[in-house]
């Protein structure tokens, strides 16, 4: 499940702009696989992050989560063409200091997290056979 889509994408920089980060056939259109690719990758980014409070991929995205896919595809596509701006790259690192915000708890999605773990399940059992040698019983 992917937290944006092209139209997204290109709502955000534009259709001129998406073209130049991503029209690597040379048809002055952005390539919809090209754009699909930066956009798996922004969702494999944010489920490395989130996957420690949530389950993910995380359904019901809010909002908040949607502008950071963009911002993170956006972000790829510019590494593809060597265009990565300072602007940009401060926009990543935010972005990446949000999702460890939210990892941690700090910033709450509004979404459930993860059942937690039973207390009563698991452990450790262990058993074994009654000593043969000792100070009482030598050899």
């Amino acid at each position: 499940m992917a937290y944006c889509n092209f139209d997204d994408v290109e709502a955000r920089i534009g259709e001129d702009d998406l073209a130049a980060l991503a029209d690597y056939d040379g048809n002055g259109a952005a390539d919809a696989d090209v754009v699909a690719r930066a956009i798996e990758s922004a969702g494999a980014l944010i489920d490395s992050y989130l996957g420690v409070r949530y389950s993910v991929p995380v359904s019901g995205a809010p909002p908040a989560l949607n502008t950071c896919a963009v911002n993170l595809a956006i972000y790829f596509l510019r590494l593809g063409r060597d265009s990565v701006t300072e602007d940009a790259r401060s926009q990543y690192e935010d972005d990446l200091a949000w999702l460890s915000l939210v990892a941690a708890g700090q910033v709450s999605l509004g979404l459930d997290e993860r059942p937690a773990a039973s207390s009563g399940a698991g452990g450790v059992r262990s058993e074994s056979q009654p000593r043969l040698f000792g100070r009482d019983n030598p050899l």
